[in-house]
Parts: structure tokens; C-alpha cells; sequence
């Protein structure tokens, strides 16, 4: 049986036997109904990580359906929908959902504290619909609303943990919340402009709260990983080494999702990698039916083997790579930015100098929505100088 089927057959057995617990939910006792929510949460997080953001969806409706007296399906889809803005902060898809469910948990988790002031559970949650909230405020210029969910968020979560400091989990959105803070200049240019959210940051509580929570989380050992390794890759050479051996772990543990695949091969390019960069890419695009992968982020992989052949001076190879992407109208925004790029550098090896100059513009345009300084700059010296491949590049061309 595939992969996907065992998981089907899994996340089936789980929901009758949580159906089961929800339909005797008069004579179940709290620990009954908290087991019966960590078996579907523990499924759903699962299929998460594999990338399987539609089983992921399906676990999220039926702990809404199951628990709707609950604040969990809500946070759970909360999570989810977060994961999935993230990968592309330009679309608006998903907006209406994340402001309709984080309403939904803030009703329930602020009713659960005016009845008991020691519910844990239900600051945590409050906490992550915040985060949630602001998260998305912050991506959208609503800068003010941002704050303001930022700053509930981080007195929530720290609530949850005053009453229960066992509950590490709650230790991974603090310490992601921590981090932005204490790190806004670079962080800006090297990810997005959504960081304006944390009034206030804590360097002791950062990283050291994101590690724990990858060495004794409950639910979001390996979530945490992700990040962890992410905010590692823009340090010092020691910690660019760790976050790429995070990754590298993580490919292994969940070789079906692609983020993890492509964040991966990404990394090895910038660390000068190229060679071995390349061969996770060729593995990654040939079991494309085995994992049944979104053809599009075949094509990022292509676009990274591009870059990376590009890198090793290997100009024939590079182009032939690139002339296989025919996908990149479905790219995230920075994935469009690196395509546009890229094809003015092929542009102006193919000797096409007006159409490579065109694109370099267009390129210096998408800043708006992407503000990459690295894409920038190559632009800008596209702009005033064909782009070569006779100088050695020093790594720029990757980031």
C-alpha cells in the first residue's frame, strides 16, 4: 500500500474513533475527550509535515465538527492557514478564513478565561489566534492592528506558560515572536516586510525558546525544526552549518514535502554547494510521480538546478534547464522575481541584450512585493553590464 493510502486508512480510524468520543461526549470524561482531540491533532500535524496540506484541512473540519465547543479546529486550521500564507505572502486567499476562524477562537478561548482564569489551554489558543492575526495584519500594512495582536499574543502565551510551564509547544510562536523583534533590520531584508508586529523583543527567550521546543515539543518537534534551521541559515558560519544539517533531516523525515525539498536544495546553493545542490534537485524532480508532486514546484527546482549550473559556469546546461520551466505564472511572488532574473541572465548569454534589459527592469518593478536585496543588485548590474559568466560570482547569485 503507498504512503497515502496507509495515511487515508490511519486518519480514517482515527476519525471514527473520535466521532465515537465526540457522539458520548455526555458520559466521556475531560481526559477521554483531550485524548480523543491529541489523536487527530497528532494525525493532523503529521500530515503537515508531509505536506499534505488537504489531509491537514480535513483534520481541521473534523475537530471543528466533532469538538465544536472547542477552540482547537480553529487553531488548528489556524496553523495551517499560516503554514500556507507563508510560502506566498502576496495572496490574499486565504485572508478571509484566518480573520473568520481567529474570531471564531477568540469568542470561545476569552469565554473559557471569564469562566476559569486558570484555563491554560484556553490562553494558548487566544495566543496563536493573535499571532495568527497579526501575522496577517502585519503582510497586509495594517501595521497598528498588528501591533496590537502581536502584543496580545506574546501576554497570552506567556499566561498559558505561567499556569502550565510544561506546555513547551507554546514556546515555538513566542520565540518565533521574540526573534522578529530582536532582529528587525536583517530580518526585513532577508524575508518579508511583515516584521513591524513585536512591540517588544527578548533575546533570551528567542532561539533558545525555538531549540527547546525542537527537543521537547509535544506537537511541534519538527515544525519547530523548520523554523529553527530557517532563522540558523542567516547566522554566523556555525549556525549556517547546523540549520543546513536541520534541514537536511528533515528532507529525510518527510522526503513528500516539497518546502522542506526546495528550502533544502535553496541552502546548499548558498553555502556554495552547487554540486550537490544539483543532485538533490535531480532527485527530487525524477520522483515527481512517486510523490506525486506539484509540477510547479518541480519547475522551482528546476529554477534552483538553473542557478546553481549557472554558478559552475556551465552555460549549456543552464539554459537547458530553464527552457524546461513552463510554469512559472503559478510561482510565489519571490519565486517570480528569481524566474524574471534568471531569464534576463539567460537573456544576455543567448546575446538578447534588449530583451534581457526589459527584464531587468521588470525585475527592479516586483521590489514592491519583493524586496530582495540580492535580486536587486543583480538587476541593477544587469542593467548597466551584460551579465557574464567568465568572473567568479562569490556565491551572489543564490541568495
Amino acid at each position: 500500500m503507498k504512503q497515502g493510502g496507509q495515511s487515508s486508512l490511519r486518519l480514517t480510524l482515527i476519525s471514527i474513533l473520535v466521532m465515537l468520543s465526540g457522539a458520548i461526549q455526555v458520559h466521556a470524561g475531560p481526559e477521554d475527550v483531550c485524548a480523543a482531540i491529541a489523536s487527530l491533532k497528532e494525525e493532523g500535524t503529521h500530515l503537515r509535515l508531509r505536506g499534505d496540506f488537504s489531509g491537514a484541512d480535513r483534520v481541521s473540519r473534523q475537530l471543528k465538527q466533532t469538538f465544536p465547543e472547542q477552540s482547537i479546529g480553529y487553531t488548528f486550521n489556524l496553523n495551517t492557514m499560516v503554514t500556507k500564507l507563508s510560502w506566498d505572502d502576496q495572496q490574499t486567499y486565504f485572508d478571509k478564513e484566518i480573520l473568520a476562524d481567529a474570531e471564531k477562537t477568540l469568542s470561545i478561548c476569552s469565554g473559557q478565561i471569564e469562566s476559569n482564569h486558570e484555563d491554560y489551554r484556553a490562553y494558548y489558543h487566544c495566543g496563536q489566534a493573535h499571532f495568527a492575526l497579526s501575522y496577517l495584519h502585519a503582510l497586509r500594512g495594517n501595521y497598528y492592528r498588528a501591533g496590537t495582536n502581536g502584543s496580545n499574543a506574546i501576554a497570552n502565551l506567556e499566561h498559558a506558560l505561567k499556569i502550565n510551564p510544561t506546555l513547551t509547544d507554546a514556546k515555538m510562536h513566542l520565540g518565533i515572536a521574540y526573534f522578529y523583534a530582536d532582529n528587525l533590520p536583517t530580518f526585513i531584508k532577508a524575508f518579508s516586510r511583515f516584521l513591524w508586529f513585536i512591540p517588544t523583543g527578548n533575546s533570551s527567550k528567542s532561539l533558545p525558546y525555538i531549540k527547546e521546543v525542537t527537543e521537547q515539543g509535544e506537537f511541534f518537534k519538527d515544525v519547530a525544526k523548520y523554523l529553527y534551521a530557517g532563522l540558523l541559515t542567516r547566522g554566523d558560519d556555525k549556525e549556517r552549518l547546523t540549520g543546513t544539517v536541520l534541514l537536511k533531516e528533515l528532507v529525510a523525515s518527510y522526503p513528500e514535502n516539497s518546502r522542506f525539498q526546495l528550502r533544502y536544495i535553496s541552502q546548499l546553493g548558498v553555502e556554495g554547494h552547487y554540486a550537490q545542490s544539483l543532485e538533490v534537485a535531480d532527485v527530487f524532480i525524477s520522483t515527481e510521480k512517486q510523490y506525486e508532486r506539484d509540477p510547479v514546484d518541480v519547475d522551482l527546482a528546476r529554477l534552483w538546478t538553473t542557478r546553481a549550473f549557472l554558478e559552475l559556469k556551465e552555460a549549456k546546461n543552464a539554459v537547458s534547464a530553464f527552457t524546461k520551466i513552463d510554469r512559472q505564472v503559478s510561482f510565489p511572488s519571490w519565486g517570480k522575481a528569481w524566474f524574471v532574473l534568471t531569464h534576463a541572465q539567460i537573456s544576455d548569454l543567448l546575446e538578447r541584450r534588449n530583451a534581457a534589459k526589459g527584464l531587468y527592469e521588470q525585475v527592479i518593478k516586483m521590489q514592491r512585493d519583493y524586496p530582495s536585496s540580492t535580486i536587486l543588485t543583480l538587476a541593477r548590474e544587469g542593467l548597466k553590464e551584460p551579465f557574464v559568466l567568465t568572473a567568479s560570482s562569490g556565491g551572489t547569485l543564490f541568495e
